[in-house]
This record gives C-alpha cells, structure tokens and sequence, in this order.
C-alpha cells in the first residue's frame, strides 16, 4: 500500500496500472483455485465466483488498457474507462449476489462459463461496436447522473449479497465468513468513492483504488489462502461437518450399535444400546462384551461362537442370542455384526447391530405353548368321541342298552366340548381378521341363560345353578348366538372353578342404558395379579395349572372380544378362597344400537 502510495506521487498513471494489475492477478488466480478444486471442494460459491472472477478480471483488464494516457484505444477519453469500470462492477456485485443462492446446489459449470461469456460480449459490444452503452463522463462536466446512479444502485446489489452471505453463514467456516463480509463492505465502500469522481487522476479516484486493492486483498485471502496455501481446513471441514452429522444419525440411532474390538472389548456404543442394555454409555465402553451374554447355550456358549466368526472376517446376520442385564433379568436380541478391516486388510473391530426380539419370543414362547394345549384339548375329546363309537360299533351285540346309552351320551357330550372350544377359536379368528359380524336383534336375557345352563347342568350336574332377574326385565339388543357363547364360556369357567355342590348365581339389573349382568361361584377366587391379565389371550390362572383343571385359556378373551363388539365392557370382582364375580354390560333395546360388525 505504501508502495501504491509513492507510485502515486510519482505517476499516477503507473499507481492505476499497479492497482489494477493487482485486482486482475488476484481476479485470475481466484479461477484457477476455484476450477482446479472444484472436484473436491464442494461449495459452489467458490466455484461460481471463481469463474465470475475470470470474467471480471478479463474486464479490468480492458478497463486498465483504456485509461486515459495509456494509448491503447485513441480516439476514446475517460469515459470509456468508466464505462468499462462500471461494467465489471455491475458484473462483480451481481455476481456476488447471486453466489449464495446457489449453496447446496447443483451448478452446470460449461452453462455459467456460456453465460459469463455472453454477457461479457454483449456488454462489451455495446460499448466498442454498438456505441449504445449510457455515457458515464462527460469532459465538461464530470459524472454522469447515470454513472452516479449506478454506483449506488451497485451499493445496494452489495448489501443484499451481505444479507445472503449472513444467510448462509452456516455454509462457511467463520473466518472466511468474516473475510467476505469484509471485502464486499470495502467494495461498497469504493463504489461511494467513486461517486466523488471529479476526473480520472482526482484524490477520489485514488481512494477508490486504495479501497479496491484492499477488496481484492481481503478475496484473496478468503478464497486464494484459504483454497490454496490451506486446502485441507476446507476438507477437514467438510470432513467434521459429515462426521458430526454420522456421529448424530449414530448416537440417536433407533437400533442399538455396538463397536468391539478384536480383544472382546467395546469400543462405541450408541444411547439406544445403552438403554437396550440397562447401562450407562461410559459403563459400556471398555467392558468385556461377553459380560453382557446370559450364561447359557444361547447366551455366551452362542457369543462366544459369533465372536469367532467375526474374528475370520464373516459377516453375521439376525443371530438370536440372550442378554443379560445389571438387575439380573434377560433379554432376547436379534444380532448382526459387520467385521471392518484396517488399512492392512486384517479385521480390527465390528459394527454390530441389536434388535430387541424379547417381545417376539415371549408371543413365540406363549404360541408353542397355545399349540401344545390346544393340541391336548383337542386330542382328548376326540380320543373318546372315537374310542365310545368304536366300542358300539365293534362291541355293540354285547353291551346293554344303557351302556350303549351311556357310551353315546360321553360321545356327545365330548362332541360338545370340542364344538365349544372350536367355536371359540373360530371367532378369535374372524376378531383378528376383523370380520367379526354381528346380527343383533331384540334378545331376552333370561332365555338365554336358561337354554346356556340347560346344557351345562348335564355336564356339571353336581353344581347348583341360580338366576335372579327382576320382573319386567328388558331385553337387549344382540347377537343371540354370541350372547349364548358368552355365557357359557363364563359360567364354564364359574362351575370348573368352584367345589362340588357349590352354588353358581346369574342376576342382571338395568342402570341407565345398558343392562349389567353378573356371574358369581364360590370358588377359589382370582389374586389381583392375575385378575391384571385374565382377559388376555392364552392366560390361565395359576392355581388352575397346580390343580388340574384343563382349559387353553381363550374362553375369557372371547368374551371380552363379543361384549366389546356389542358395545359394552367386561371386568371382574374377586378376592382369594371368597369367589368371584364377572360383570359384563349390554345395551338395553332402543337405548343404543350394537355395532354390527367389530
């Protein structure tokens, strides 16, 4: 700058030439950055100025060629030099306009160089050839009002590529950023100078150059430094950037991660392990893995075998293996694991990936078991629905009348039971397949409880069955069969359930619009732990299993699925050795319509 400054003194046609010779190198040394990294850098701002900048330059150029006293284009005075001054700034701010715009874009690199060149052509034409540029000095007068104009309107095209630059500051490092904003206020700074214009050696001619070196200083500096002498802080940026947002996908990952080492040892983990895991993030890095297998064959005796697998470098995929927790309780995962290899090719670590399948095995675990009863259940009935017809038919001649009777009459009553537990599996069925309809009609209550306990005193005979229902009862609005299943599966349940001889009761009372019906036993009763689950599917209570009493545990949970698709609700009351009672709720007839399907 004092070098400028004493040019300036001596001839200050050789300052212009410097200055301008300045911005020109750093305008030229701008592209070539900006082209020969565009493969790896990848901000198109850089790239979209570095090409404006080639054009920009190209222009200067011309512009310092036609200053006055140079002799290049005679004929033509300081006007000519304004006017190719103000085409490279309107080229240079809109340029700088529209550069963040293209942020995160796309840019087809030979579709901008056309463009610039056009442009270029066009406005240089327009001054050579066309003569049809706007004058910028007169030599009577000075300035032109339209070259003053300009400079402002320039000023405003500038302010508006600051806007966008503090826009888009998250795109840049800080100290380019900052770099930038301070070389496009310098060039404001030298548009307003050069509204002072009085001639072409003038003092503010002078300060607007001083103000256009330092300008294209500050760009150097930005783009030249940063790009050239520093490349790698850019990738090293971009390298950050892409490993913060991995290291954020990772650590609130759905899945649960797990890095190990070839040691056993874990090396990363991600929040979702450590909560699948029952750990904390710092617990879990550097602990053995195999501390976290439950000690059994599909526990650390599988891991251990998985382990070596990976150490081969084979890859693992959907491994079901049980975990242990810190409070002693397991968990079943579904694992994967990817072996990574160093720069060696040798396998150093695993990315291993967890799914908690616990729930899965719970319903696997309860199916098999379903299966297993159901398997039972139905073997029994049939074993002496066949051995009963086999032994009339094969034995018949020889047998009495009433034991060809009583044959029969097991044989039936075993059809019964298999028709009920079948009947109850058919409509689990179309529940789940959400086809279950109903065919609701006006029903009386009492009917059906009568024609349900006609049926089940034969095969309970030793229990006494009681109905209260007060005069003048209405009826409800249901699906007669339906209604018919519910209460045999309910008063099935009462009469297995209570001693011989007991008592079971069926009493029922409107409240509001619904009417609520009640079976009571003097049974063993249901704890409160059970009464939590009694009308999930495959459960039995507890007590039922030590004692015998066989059943697959639907008979409620189909109960629950047709009341509720009447309309109504189910619960139970109970309390140990004091017996139990289940409420279930209707809609009276004309008070509320039943659905008609659920």
């Amino acid at each position: 700058m004092f070098g400028l400054y004493v040019a300036s003194l001596h001839n200050y046609l050789l300052f212009h030439s410097l200055a301008e010779v300045f911005s020109i190198v750093v305008a030229f040394g701008i592209f070539v950055v900006a082209w020969n990294s565009r493969r790896f850098v990848d901000n198109n701002y850089f790239l979209f100025i570095g090409i404006a900048y080639l054009f920009i330059g190209g222009i200067d150029l011309v512009h310092t060629l036609g200053y006055p006293g140079m002799g290049v284009f005679p004929g033509y005075g300081t006007n000519l030099a304004a006017q190719l001054w103000l085409v490279a700034r309107y080229l240079e701010s809109l340029s700088l306009l529209i550069a963040p715009l293209l942020l995160g874009r796309k840019i087809r690199v030979h579709f901008v160089f056309l463009g610039y060149a056009v442009a270029a052509f066009l406005l240089l034409a327009s001054i050579f050839y066309w003569d049809v540029f706007p004058d910028c000095f007169v030599e009577a007068s000075g300035l032109t009002f339209f070259k003053k104009v300009s400079e402002y309107i320039i000023s405003l095209i500038l302010v508006g590529s600051i806007v966008l630059l503090f826009q888009k500051r998250r795109e840049f490092d800080g100290g380019v950023l900052r770099l930038l904003l301070a070389s496009v206020i310098v060039t404001i700074a030298s548009e307003l100078a050069f509204t002072l214009y009085v001639h072409a050696y003038g003092l503010s001619n002078l300060i607007g150059h001083f103000l256009k070196v330092v300008s294209f200083y500050l760009i150097y500096k930005a783009v030249i430094e940063t790009g050239l002498t520093k490349p790698y802080n850019l990738l090293l940026r971009n390298l950050q950037q892409s490993e913060g947002q991995y290291r954020d996908l990772y650590e609130e990952a759905p899945s649960a991660y797990l890095s190990v080492g070839v040691d056993g040892h874990i090396k990363m983990a991600n929040r979702t392990a450590a909560e699948l895991l029952g750990y904390s993030l710092d617990e879990l890095i550097g602990r053995p893995v195999f501390d976290l297998y439950a000690d059994t064959p599909t526990g650390k005796a599988r891991a251990q075998e998985v382990f070596q697998q990976f150490r081969r470098g084979e890859e693992v995929r959907s491994e079901e293996l049980q975990m242990c927790r810190p409070d002693g309780s397991t968990i079943w995962i579904s694992l994967s694991v990817r072996p990574m290899l160093n720069e060696r090719g040798e396998v150093a670590a695993s990315r291993s990936a967890m799914m908690d399948i616990t729930e899965r095995k719970r319903l696997d675990q309860i199916k098999d078991e379903f299966l297993g009863l159901v398997s039972h259940e139905l073997r029994t009935p049939l074993t002496v629905i066949m051995g009963s017809l086999n032994t009339v038919l094969g034995e018949g001649a020889r047998l009495s009348p009433d034991e060809t009777h009583q044959l029969l009459q097991d044989a039936a009553h075993e059809t019964e039971s298999l028709s009920h537990l079948l009947g109850n599996l058919l409509e689990l069925s179309r529940a789940r397949a959400e086809q279950l309809l109903l065919y609701a009609e006006p029903v009386s209550i009492q009917k059906v409880v009568r024609e349900t306990i006609d049926r089940l005193s034969r095969q309970f005979s030793g229990h006494r069955f009681l109905t209260h229902f007060p005069k003048g009862l209405p009826s409800v609005n249901a699906d007669p069969l339906r209604l018919e299943r519910v209460f045999y599966n309910l008063l099935e349940n009462a009469a297995k359930y209570s001693p011989e001889g007991s008592e079971i009761r069926v009493f029922a009372k409107p409240e509001g619009e619904y009417l609520v019906v009640g079976i009571s036993d003097q049974g063993i009763g249901i704890s409160s732990s059970d009464q939590a689950t009694l009308f999930g599917p495959f459960q039995r209570l507890e007590n039922s299993r030590l004692s015998g009493v066989q059943g697959i545990g639907l008979g409620l949970l189909v109960c629950r699925r047709l009341v509720e698709a009447h309309g109504g609700r189910i619960w139970v009351e109970s309390e140990l050795d004091k017996g139990s009672t289940f409420f279930f709720t209707l809609p009276l007839n004309g008070t509320e319509k039943a659905p008609s399907s659920h």
